[in-house]
């Protein structure tokens, strides 16, 4: 195997970090006025219609995680693929976050198979994950 090193891209992470970071924000900021259009939902509406829409909220988050799973999966299937079709560990032409030792060769196989175990994993929960939301969207109120 060869010892090759793959460098980072400063600016990459640079902009990794920062996309990371405003997601967490972002994410906060909603949290916060879920909670609070929970809170005020609770204390005007009927009971039964809180219910109703909190079930309706709770099964569309289950749905969308699901869809994100799938994409994930997605990802992750197609990035095996591109690693064994080259036999390299990073793919070429892509860059990456941190130093990163190259693998080549037989080396790649054991990555590969992570992958795809990570994908199968990805598939088989959000296929759970769509189903459980599906099912709290149409119970019946």
């Amino acid at each position: 195997m060869n010892d090759d090193i793959q460098r980072a891209d400063p600016a990459y992470r640079r902009r990794t970090l920062l996309l990371l970071v405003l997601a967490a924000v972002v994410a906060a900021i909603a949290l916060a006025f879920t909670q609070r259009w929970l809170y005020a939902q609770a204390l005007v509406a009927d009971p039964a219609v809180a219910a109703r829409q909190l079930r309706a909220w709770i099964g569309m988050s289950t749905l969308l995680a699901g869809a994100s799973l799938l994409v994930l999966a997605v990802h992750a299937w197609r990035q095996s693929r591109r690693a064994l079709r080259a036999a390299r560990w990073p793919v070429p032409g892509v860059r990456v976050i941190r130093d990163t030792r190259v693998r080549r060769g037989a080396a790649v196989a054991p990555i590969v198979r992570w992958l795809r175990v990570c994908a199968m994993l990805c598939v088989v929960l959000a296929i759970a994950a769509i189903a459980i939301g599906w099912r709290i969207r149409t119970l019946p109120y």
